[in-house]
């Protein structure tokens, strides 16, 4: 029994160790951020362009997007795509707190812009990406969706602006329509 302590012993002791960490670390990963709005910046809501539309679905645990642009006007955004090519909407995210919305924050992270350009009659569908935001707690949102209507040749950013929106909810971890 002596000898087997010995040499068993020194292993579980790391082995021990070792989940313990995993468990703080499965603990402190699985809590809701806080989002108290005294620490919060404060989310403008800016004018859609006439005809474009943000609509949603969700499968509970996930969120897409489709923008539709019904317009006559060619409208463009920065976009980005996964490991795979596939369209992810890198869109803002506000909460509302006390009837007002404040904007969500989130870790930093890389993408590839790839120029989203909608023309009139086009539809484009792709998967919000809400990773960096990390976990939300039980609450309100919407998803902000910024593009530009190129009015002139001019660099993108000088265009006018436009938002739209759409609105879900987070109920015990599930994505809510």
């Amino acid at each position: 029994m002596k000898n087997a302590v010995k040499k068993w012993g020194p292993f579980c002791g790391v082995l021990a160790i070792l989940l313990g960490g995993l468990a703080v670390f499965a603990w402190f990963t699985s809590r809701p951020v806080s989002l108290r709005a005294e620490e919060l910046t404060p989310a403008e809501t800016m004018e859609a362009y006439s005809g474009a539309e943000l609509t949603l679905e969700t499968t509970g645990y996930q969120l897409y997007l489709t923008f539709s642009n019904f317009s006559d006007a060619r409208l463009e955004s920065g976009a980005s795509v996964d490991r795979e090519g596939k369209l992810l909407f890198d869109a803002g995210l506000a909460v509302l707190l006390d009837e007002q919305w404040y904007w969500v924050p989130r870790k930093e992270y890389d993408t590839a812009g790839v120029g989203l350009e909608v023309e009139p009659g086009d539809t484009v569908q792709g998967q919000v990406f809400l990773s960096p935001y990390g976990k939300l707690p039980d609450g309100q949102y919407r998803i902000t969706f910024g593009y530009w209507h190129r009015s002139s040749d001019g660099p993108l950013q000088e265009q006018d602006y436009y938002e739209s929106y759409a609105q879900f909810c987070v109920e015990g971890g599930r994505y809510i329509p």
